[in-house]
């Protein structure tokens, strides 16, 4: 084969793998969750447990921060939330007798695999017990939540202070507050509660979990019946037929009213939202009636065209 013939194949090949190339490129695979966080660590210092992690993904949205309650982790709750890149926190309600925590990366796919656990104990003063409940504890989205650490106590003196982080990166100062979680998940909320004026300010810390449900979807858009005709096949009965409403109706009631112009209608029948037709035996012959279906469920009632119609004498 002639050189410059083997020039010119070579340079359609070379143009053929860079189609190939810029096809593959421009249809990437369905986005994924970002790999995990590693090598967390906790260091306790000056009232601050100080945590840092290895960010080892390139597409995180940002950062979840969680403590555990348990050894395992079994019991656990977000206490903040993190942009992308961050690789350290810094908890200001560390517990009284330390913390242990664990990380995850999350984007529009979801969370990442958690980090390593980490923990760091310290030795608490002992002067100031915090207790707090919550009502509710779970419950769905939004979910409005009373908090109460009005049961925290001082050796020396009362408690003068309680301040609130919950989980979702606000906070909150009083002994009793509300807060709406607004975000499905398991949040983990942190009490301080402080006596000032005790040698060193002493201040306890406790933690409630709050479960944060999803709301159930809403339902499918009502439906109205359609095509609602009739006919009078014999004397004293009427004849409908339709076609069904949407399943996401839940009732269905034929109503009626008597004149050619009437528009106060009452309910002849309730029937089931399958149902495509009805014989009314209730009329009078030679009286002219107005008919119309409505459906309904929790969104509302919607009603079907109405149809006129006089009984066979």
């Amino acid at each position: 084969m002639p050189r410059h013939s083997r020039s010119i194949l070579r340079s359609i090949f070379l143009l053929f793998t860079v189609a190939l190339g810029v096809v593959a490129t421009a249809s990437p695979g369905a986005a994924a969750v970002p790999t995990a966080p590693s090598g967390l660590t906790a260091v306790y210092t000056t009232g601050v447990m100080t945590l840092t992690w290895v960010d080892n993904a390139l597409d995180e949205t940002g950062f979840s921060i969680e403590r555990c309650l348990t050894a395992d982790c079994s019991q656990a709750g977000q206490i903040a939330t993190v942009g992308a890149n961050v690789t350290s926190y810094g908890d200001l309600f560390t517990p009284t007798g330390g913390g242990r925590y664990r990380v995850r990366a999350f984007n529009s796919s979801g969370p990442s695999a958690y980090s390593n656990t980490a923990e760091s104990f310290l030795i608490g003063s002992g002067d100031v017990t915090a207790s707090a409940t919550a009502a509710p504890a779970s419950g769905q989205a939004p979910l409005t939540v009373v908090f109460d650490g009005s049961a925290s106590s001082a050796l020396n003196g009362p408690i003068t202070e309680w301040t609130w982080s919950f989980g979702d990166n606000q906070t909150a100062s009083g002994v009793t507050v509300s807060h709406t979680f607004t975000t499905p998940g398991v949040y983990a909320v942190s009490m301080r509660a402080r006596f000032i004026g005790g040698f060193g300010n002493p201040s306890a810390v406790t933690t409630k979990i709050i479960t944060v449900t999803a709301p159930p979807p809403p339902p499918a858009p009502l439906a109205v019946a359609t095509n609602l005709s009739a006919v009078s096949p014999a004397r004293a009965r009427v004849q409908l037929t339709w076609t069904n409403p949407a399943s996401s109706a839940t009732s269905l009631v034929l109503q009626r009213c008597s004149g050619s112009r009437c528009t106060s209608f009452t309910r002849v029948a309730t029937l089931t939202t399958s149902t495509a037709s009805y014989l009314d035996a209730g009329v009078t012959r030679g009286t002219t009636y107005r008919y119309r279906l409505a459906a309904s469920n929790t969104t509302g009632t919607v009603y079907s065209n109405v149809v006129t119609v006089t009984a066979r004498r």
